[in-house]
């Protein structure tokens, strides 16, 4: 266990000047090792760390925090049971009428079969129905009387008959979204990833202008009545509205309570925090099919999941503002109390409220904006005037708009960016690709679901051990390797034997969930200072773009062939793998400051 700073603090009088000296001796430190301390979090962090980084307060906002994350995963995934497909084929005239008997008949002779795909979804035959249906009416009639009413032609369908043995009701079922109309089924979770792509970008900042407390309840609450509002709609366009807003909703709720336990912990613990994030995401996908399970009807199931949702809105009374932020605020009394309220949580005795205070002080002229810093967006965040916000915002833009380019533009950063780049869109790309194959391997939904979350478990816990200990190069072409290689071994098992390819897939989903988070360590480290959050904010943007074009992948490209989406997932992790290689070791290294430093490296 971590010393206790305040053990070496006797309470007299001598020994309080002697730290008021230390504190203060800040102001003649020289400007190399002001830029230090403010990349390293200034004297915040050492405020921080009298109180207790990673305590029994730490332990339990991270698990608040982190919570809502099995709500956001159930959002997330619900589109496998909301747009499900049920077994159809084409509605005919006649083909309801007279007994079950009847209509069966009027099936096997009407609809076209095919001994691999079985009954037509998208035509039939173009017979003479309403005789049919006359003869078939009678009492007595002979299977030669048919003949003359039956045509080889066939025509497309124009509505169909879905099966309610699996689901009540979907979707699907509801707005016919199959044949031609098959790509908006896939524009269902298109329109939620695109929420996630814009929430990302935007909630962000929202959070750094008005905390990271506000913002989140705000998001839970508009979730909340989001996600119960989108069961009432009765247009396919307003519901991808609504799934886009939730999502947009949901992605804050992801931005911001991942910044806020990465504000309130020890440098030492944000890789296990930043791992186990995962832990609670997996935990929501295992959890959906349970209540999918019990509620087969997609408006009900979403009405559901927007009422479980209001779970979040105990915010109220558990999150606290992060520290850190209200201190970058100017806000020291308000972050002292909180401070108050670890040291106490996590057994701590504080100094002196004035030494805490010119310690959060300290903290925050560091964190403000020097000359120096101009080119980094991170350092433009704070507020304006009001007379000064519009152009704030531009000059922000104009600022995130020349790192991206510093990026690109020298060699190294370019090899560096580029492969990062891919690596968060295959990742991305095979996590929610891997997710939603079970239509196209024939597997239970259920049970996929299930199973996809399930694994996310141990694999965000065996792999922080692992990236630690062979480095995160290796570490990150091993786990692109072996998920590209039980993508493509797909191709090679027969459609029928479900378990197998149901094993790959899961197995696949086992090393793409490490590969996931990983990445957010290994851009981070291999990016300078300067740029290293735009770095990471636009690896992630790439990673959101995968997630948009995934379901027309998995819809479009399944249609052909059932392992075509898998061979294609396989083929680019392979290639990330392997591009990795050109990627250098930043395990237990030091953090590059520069561009220049990274040229430098020569790779």
């Amino acid at each position: 266990m971590a010393k206790d700073p305040t053990e070496e603090i006797p309470d007299d009088s001598s020994h309080r000047s002697e730290l008021e000296l230390r504190v203060s001796a800040a102001d003649d430190t020289d400007p190399e090792k002001l830029k230090q301390d403010r990349h390293n979090g200034g004297d915040f962090d050492e405020a921080l760390e009298l109180c207790g980084s990673w305590g029994l307060w730490q332990k339990l906002v991270f698990f608040i925090a982190d919570f809502s994350q099995v709500f956001c995963a159930i959002h997330a995934v619900s589109s496998a049971f909301l747009s499900a497909t049920p077994e159809h084929w084409c509605h005919v005239p006649g083909m309801n009428a007279g007994t079950k008997e009847q209509a069966s008949l009027l099936k096997n002779i009407s609809i076209p079969w095919d001994e691999e795909e079985g009954f037509s979804k998208c035509t039939y035959y173009d017979h003479n129905y309403t005789a049919l249906a006359s003869y078939l009416s009678g009492d007595s009639w002979q299977p030669e009387d048919l003949q003359e009413h039956l045509s080889n032609n066939t025509k497309t369908c124009t509505s169909w008959v879905f099966d309610d043995s699996v689901f009540l009701s979907t979707l699907v079922s509801e707005f016919n979204l199959v044949c031609g109309r098959r790509w908006m089924m896939a524009t269902v979770q298109a329109s939620y990833m695109s929420g996630l792509l814009i929430g990302s970008l935007v909630m962000g900042q929202l959070s750094d202008r008005f905390g990271r407390r506000t913002m989140t309840l705000y998001c839970a609450v508009a979730a909340t009545v989001a996600g119960i509002c989108a069961s009432f709609v009765n247009t396919y366009t307003f519901f991808l509205v609504m799934r886009f807003v939730i999502a947009f909703l949901c992605a804050g709720l992801m931005v911001i309570t991942f910044v806020l336990v990465t504000e309130v912990v020890s440098p030492f613990a944000r890789t296990l925090t930043g791992m186990l994030y995962a832990f609670f995401f997996g935990s929501g996908i295992a959890i959906l099919p349970g209540i999918a399970y019990f509620i087969r009807s997609w408006r009900n199931l979403e009405l559901t999941i927007g009422i479980i949702s209001a779970t979040l809105i105990s915010y109220y009374w558990f999150l606290p503002e992060s520290p850190r932020w209200l201190a970058s605020k100017g806000r020291t009394q308000e972050a002292l109390k909180i401070m108050k309220s670890i040291a106490k949580t996590n057994g701590k005795i504080l100094p002196s409220d004035e030494h805490m205070l010119a310690l959060i002080s300290r903290g925050r002229e560091q964190g403000q904006t020097k000359p120096e810093e101009a080119d980094n967006p991170a350092s433009q965040t704070g507020e304006g005037g009001a007379g000064g916000e519009a152009s704030g915002w531009f000059s922000g833009l104009v600022a995130m708009a020349k790192n991206q380019f510093t990026l690109v533009r020298t060699p190294v950063m370019r090899r560096r960016s580029l492969i990062s780049f891919l690596e968060w869109f295959v990742g991305a790309s095979v996590y929610y690709g891997l997710i939603f194959s079970g239509s196209n391997i024939k597997a239970d939904p259920f049970l996929m679901i299930f199973v996809s979350g399930v694994v996310e478990l141990p694999s965000t816990i065996i792999f922080i051990f692992i990236l630690d200990r062979f480095g995160r190069r290796p570490t990150m072409c091993g786990l692109f390797l072996v998920c590209g290689a039980c993508c493509l071994l797909i191709l090679a098992v027969p459609q029928d034997k479900i378990y197998i390819n149901f094993f790959l897939v899961n197995l696949g989903k086992f090393f793409d969930t490490a590969v996931f988070q990983q990445s957010y360590i290994y851009t981070s480290e291999l990016m300078p200072t300067n740029v290293r959050n735009i770095a990471v904010g636009t690896s992630s943007m790439f990673a959101r773009i995968g997630c948009v074009l995934t379901p027309y992948v998995i819809e479009l490209l399944g249609d052909v062939h059932y392992a075509f989406p898998s061979t294609l997932f396989g083929i680019l992790s392979v290639m990330a793998g392997l591009l990795t290689l050109l990627l250098p070791e930043t395990n237990k290294k030091p953090l590059p400051e520069t561009v220049d430093e990274v040229e430098a490296m020569g790779k």
